[in-house]
């Protein structure tokens, strides 16, 4: 089972995976993915006292208000079709370059897929949404989408997403999601079920504040593994020290049962030091510590708005996070996630 706690004294070993198995559709990626993979007991922890940590712990990084806590509540509509729902026609200014068969453009596009109604675009004018097809396998991610007909939409940018794959881009310097990092919008999303259930088994996606951010003249001074670009290919305001891509999770010296949390607070807290968040994206003026989709309970929002704070002020940075030991080396502090069900 999962560690109970981790505080500063011993902490018991962990099995190496919680029993059972897991549908992509519900918690997505492969075993090995960033997102499955337990923070390792080799993990180098950031100073808290680090010029980067103290970014981390205001919320006026770069002024009064710039790097404001949050919580991503009905940030994503999030919807998975049933085999009878109607097929529509999505038209997009550009897709991804990977995930596609053959035949649908790069740019000025259309595609076919079931769509489930009543679809909804959240984010503000980011329009996003995930559609995951009926057998589990792929999702259709948008970027400003918006439905344009009975059963036609539109994205600028459309991406298709393996559910069994990595949930990151497999070349440097190339976006293959919808994410400013150039991985999924499913990454990281902390789902509805998984806060009624107590348990987020996996690391979260963390938005930063363009101020708290890595400045640097190209992309490659702005980002550390595994993102593969930047807002802009490397143009943009990102003025601050924390790079793009970076693994922020709390150290085993928190006590993270005597933390004063909510229930999902600490469902949350337990998350970041098990498996960590990874910065994924940029806002303005907040810092978000969880991505939620659309209908989660409203008593479970407002108690992580109630400590967001608490436990944004104990993360720090794992500097030693990479592609040969993700998460830092050694063996695995807590259980990694049931492995994916075998493909139909």
């Amino acid at each position: 089972m999962l560690l109970t706690a981790l505080g500063a004294g011993p902490v018991a070993r962990a099995q190496t995976t919680m029993p059972g198995v897991r549908d992509p559709a519900d918690q997505p990626f492969a075993n090995d993915s960033i997102w499955n993979t337990p923070i390792g007991r080799g993990a180098d922890y950031q100073a808290a006292d680090a010029a980067e940590s103290q970014m981390l712990h205001t919320d006026n990084s770069g002024g009064p208000g710039g790097s404001y806590p949050w919580i991503a509540a009905d940030a994503i509509g999030l919807y998975r079709a049933s085999t009878s729902a109607p097929v529509a026609t999505w038209r997009y200014d550009v897709r991804a370059g990977s995930g596609w068969t053959s035949g649908q453009p790069v740019s000025n596009g259309s595609v076919t897929f079931p769509t489930p109604t009543g679809l909804q675009f959240l984010g503000g004018s980011d329009g996003h949404a995930i559609v995951i097809d009926p057998a589990g396998r792929y999702a259709y991610e948008t970027w400003q989408g918006k439905r344009t007909g009975a059963s036609d939409y539109h994205a600028v940018y459309l991406v298709r997403t393996d559910l069994r794959g990595p949930g990151i881009a497999s070349v440097e310097g190339q976006s293959e999601g919808i994410r400013a990092f150039g991985g999924s919008l499913a990454g990281g999303l902390v789902r509805c079920e998984e806060l009624a259930k107590g348990e987020i088994p996996h690391a979260v996606a963390v938005l930063l504040s363009t101020t708290q951010l890595r400045k640097g003249a190209t992309m490659a001074e702005q980002k550390v593994w595994p993102a593969t670009h930047s807002d802009g290919g490397g143009k943009n305001n990102y003025q601050g020290l924390v790079p793009m891509g970076a693994l922020l999770a709390l150290p085993p010296s928190v006590d993270v049962e005597a933390l004063p949390l909510t229930r999902e607070g600490r469902v949350l807290a337990r998350a970041y030091q098990r498996f960590g968040g990874y910065v994924v994206d940029a806002t303005d003026k907040t810092m978000s510590l969880a991505v939620l989709p659309q209908g989660c309970d409203k008593q479970i929002i407002s108690h992580l708005f109630a400590d967001r704070r608490t436990i944004r002020d104990h993360l720090v940075r794992v500097l030693n996070n990479g592609p040969d030991h993700i998460g830092g080396p050694g063996e695995r502090i807590a259980a990694a996630p049931p492995v994916l069900k075998p493909a139909d």
